[in-house]
């Protein structure tokens, strides 16, 4: 199964067979350049899931059957000497028609926002950091044009009325008509070295910490309140039982859904965890995964670890001050990975921290709180006083602790 699910189990890969767009086509076509071992197979996947229109939804059991054998039967010609696959085959055929069935069908009950899913999480996958070679805050409306924000600390308010506000001194109005059908939806870039909080139009708060990409409706519209995410923010929903918040992280697995409440998101394309601490209310963290659902509840003072690996979600007590206090610039940490500690302080002042002796690291835990809101050298000098490490400045940009 292993050979097609990382396929069917893929929004964008669907999206692009049953509804492609300039975006999805071109990313495709560059994978199948990228990964030309895989070209036969993508294209028989394309050939039978085409087949399958939406009236086909109402199969009899037997047509269903037919249609995974003629899956089955097209690729495994080319794998016979796997028993593996065979012992899936065999065993596991009538819940696979059925999940290929419920696949398609999902594919067309949700088809707008799956297509806008696919889109937005290339997008935000593929933005850089520093797409414009500078350190400024980056807000890029749905027409494309940049605004370049230098502060290191920024507001963003959206008002009901469709303009922006800049640090509550500057407003800005765009045009409606040059944003064209992709107006609903804004981007915000926050830097290595910067921070910033934006109020979205249903009063919603929204603080970025540094590396952060995000993506919001310039207006909510539909009956969900869906924002992307790559980084960390914590959320202070405004309460609306008719319009769940929805945050979906970089990796598309993994959503949270609230009503009005507030928690911290941290989801790094680099960390191999997706952390959930809830602070007040209740939030529901859902793993999308086709084949398996897992859905926890948590309760204020609870985080919901998701494993990019194993693919589980743990949950446990925590002092939510760990991983909240970075919006009033401090940093909190009990018996926490230096490593961990030293890649925050490495984001929040857009700095490069190296170890000496990289082996002897991973096995130090520290406990302490640091201001982040005192120098780089004033921060390193408070954490070298709770460990035997000692800090060398190479230049204003690279520090080494040894």
């Amino acid at each position: 199964m292993q050979l097609y699910s990382k396929y069917i189990e893929n929004d964008s890969f669907l999206s692009w067979i049953y509804n492609p767009t300039t975006e999805t086509t071109k990313f495709w076509e560059d994978y199948v350049l990228k990964n030309p071992e895989e070209k036969e197979l993508i294209e028989t996947l394309k050939e039978i899931l085409r087949g399958l229109k939406p009236e086909d939804l109402k199969l009899s059991e037997k047509e269903k059957e037919e249609i995974f054998n003629k899956l089955l039967n097209k690729i495994d010609s080319k794998k016979k000497s796997n028993k593996l696959f065979y012992l899936i085959k065999s065993t596991y055929k009538y819940a696979a028609i059925l999940i290929l069935v419920l696949i398609v069908a999902n594919v067309f009950v949700n088809n707008n926002s799956k297509k806008t899913d696919a889109i937005f999480f290339n997008d935000i996958s593929e933005t850089p950091i520093d797409s414009f070679g500078k350190t400024n805050t980056q807000l890029i409306f749905g027409s494309g044009e940049p605004l370049l924000i230098d502060e290191k600390k920024s507001l963003i308010e959206y008002t009901k009325q469709g303009f922006v506000v800049l640090n509550e001194k500057d407003t800005i109005s765009t045009d409606i008509k040059k944003e064209g059908k992709i107006l609903l939806f804004n981007k915000l870039i926050v830097p290595f070295g910067k921070r910033s909080k934006i109020i979205l139009s249903d009063g919603s708060v929204v603080h970025l910490n540094a590396g952060t990409k995000f993506i919001f409706p310039k207006r909510f519209t539909s009956n969900e309140r869906t924002v992307f995410l790559s980084g960390e923010a914590f959320f202070e929903v405004t309460s609306n039982k008719e319009k769940p918040f929805i945050v979906k992280t970089i990796d598309d697995k993994v959503s949270v859904e609230v009503l009005g409440t507030k928690f911290n998101v941290s989801a790094y394309p680099i960390d191999s965890d997706i952390l959930t601490v809830l602070t007040e209310g209740k939030v529901v963290v859902t793993e999308n995964n086709i084949f398996k659902t897992q859905r926890a509840i948590l309760k204020p003072g609870q985080l919901a670890s998701w494993n990019k690996n194993t693919e589980k979600v743990n949950i446990k007590e925590v002092n939510t001050d760990n991983y909240t206090l970075w919006t009033s610039g401090l940093l909190h940490f009990e018996s926490e990975s230096i490593i961990n500690i030293v890649r925050k302080i490495e984001r929040f002042y857009n700095v490069e921290i190296i170890f000496e002796n990289i082996s002897d690291v991973k096995k130090i835990n520290v406990s302490g709180k640091l201001d982040l809101n005192d120098k780089i050298e004033q921060t390193l000098e408070n954490l070298t006083t709770t460990t035997e490490f000692k800090f060398e400045i190479i230049n204003d940009k690279k520090y080494v602790l040894k």
